[in-house]
């Protein structure tokens, strides 16, 4: 093999070399844009999900007597805790809107270590739960 067919090669190669860069380049640019639509996409379906599907309670008479101790120790707890209801709650009821209490403070801690902000100090949010219907309103 002569010199100028060694060169021609070298050449050829660093071409290949250059075309393989860029082409690494294109799909890591397309790869690192589908990783980020699959983040937006998980995280809102994390938030989607809880809202489509309802908790289950997680959390039943015997728990909340256990660490409640007694029906009115339980409702000055969930009164002190934003838990407020228009006529004397069920023990069933207690324990759904204690369990909806916990996943969604479990969902504002997630969104509030994700995204923390110093101007939300001594700001409290109420939500509002209305009929079954489907009139759910929150401040």
């Amino acid at each position: 093999m002569g010199k100028k067919r060694i060169t021609q090669l070298l050449e050829q190669l660093k071409t290949n070399q250059q075309a393989d860069l860029q082409n690494a380049a294109a799909i890591y640019t397309v790869a690192q844009v589908a990783v980020n639509e699959l983040r937006k996409e998980a995280t809102s379906e994390n938030l989607s999900t809880l809202a489509l599907n309802p908790v289950q309670p997680s959390i039943d008479k015997a728990e909340l007597i256990r660490r409640y101790g007694s029906y009115s120790n339980c409702r000055r707890i969930a009164k002190q805790n934003g838990l407020k209801f228009s006529r004397n709650p069920s023990w069933q009821q207690l324990a759904t809107g204690f369990s909806y209490l916990e996943n969604l403070q479990q969902v504002v801690r997630n969104h509030l270590d994700k995204h923390p902000d110093p101007l939300l100090e001594g700001i409290t949010i109420e939500f509002k739960l209305g009929s079954a219907a489907g009139q759910n309103k929150s401040n």
